[in-house]
C-alpha cells in the first residue's frame, strides 16, 4: 500500500479570503517551496512521502512569481500576499526549505520570517545534490537516505564510517588526547548514478552541507 502524503494531516487550505488563526506552529513540519519543474517537483513529493511537507510552487517573472499550494489532491493558486502572511495555513510549519538560487527564487518568497524564521535556501536543483541538502537539513533517517537511494538509484556513502575511522586511529601519541567518537548523526551523501534515474513520475498522491563529490558510481 502506498505511504499517504503528509500534508492534508499537516495543514488544511484556507479557501476564503480571511486568514485564519494558527493555534501554534507545527515544528516537525516543514514548507518546501520549489521552482515547477519536473524533477525538482519529483524530489519534492518524494521528500512529502517520507516527512510531513506542504508544497509550493513558483514560476513566471519574479518580479509577479505565480504561486500554487499543492492540497492533497490538487494543485491551488495562491496570491502572494496570502503566502507571505501565512493566511493559507491552520498551523505553522516548523521551517522552510527554499529551492533555487537567488538568480530563480522570486526575494519575495522569503519574506515569511515573521512566521517561519528557521529556514534555509538550496540552490542545486540536480536530483543526488538536492536530495543531499534537504536530506541534511530535515532530520533523516537511515531509512530514509535509503529509501532515496533505491528511489533514485544512487549510491549512498556513510560520511560517518570515515570520521569513526579517523577517530579509531587516534592515540595519545597525536598529542590529541583521549579518542574521540564521532557525533552520532546520520550525515551520509549520494553520489551521481551510472545509469540514469528510473523514477516513476509524479502522480497525484492518496491521501551549507558539506560539498558532495559529483563522481561516477563504480
Amino acid at each position: 500500500m502506498k505511504k499517504a502524503i503528509w500534508t492534508l494531516a499537516l495543514a488544511a487550505v484556507v479557501w476564503g479570503g480571511a486568514a485564519a488563526t494558527p493555534a501554534a506552529a507545527q515544528e516537525d513540519a516543514v514548507l518546501l517551496v520549489a521552482p515547477a519543474r519536473f524533477e525538482v517537483m519529483q524530489v519534492a513529493f518524494d521528500v512529502a512521502r517520507r516527512y510531513p511537507t506542504v508544497l509550493v510552487s513558483y514560476q513566471g517573472a519574479p518580479a509577479a512569481p505565480t504561486l500554487h499550494v499543492w492540497n492533497g489532491y490538487e494543485w491551488m493558486a495562491l496570491a502572494l500576499a496570502d503566502y507571505q502572511g501565512g493566511a493559507f495555513l491552520q498551523s505553522y510549519p516548523g521551517r522552510t526549505v527554499f529551492l533555487g538560487g537567488d538568480d530563480l527564487l522570486p526575494a519575495s518568497l522569503r519574506e515569511i520570517g515573521a512566521w517561519c524564521p528557521r529556514s534555509t535556501q538550496i540552490p542545486v536543483l540536480e536530483r543526488h545534490a538536492l536530495v543531499n541538502a534537504i536530506g541534511s537539513y530535515l532530520p533523516f533517517t537511515p531509512a530514509d537516505w535509503r529509501w532515496f537511494a533505491g528511489r533514485y538509484n544512487l549510491t549512498l556513502k556513510n560520511v560517518n564510517a570515515e570520521k569513526a575511522e579517523a577517530a579509531r586511529r587516534e592515540t595519545w601519541y597525536d598529542g590529541a588526547g583521549q579518542p574521540q567518537e564521532p557525533p552520532p548523526s546520520f550525515f551520509k551523501y549520494f553520489t551521481r548514478s551510472r545509469r540514469r534515474a528510473s523514477a516513476a513520475p509524479i502522480q497525484p498522491v492518496e491521501v551549507a552541507p558539506e560539498d558532495v563529490v559529483e563522481t561516477p558510481a563504480p
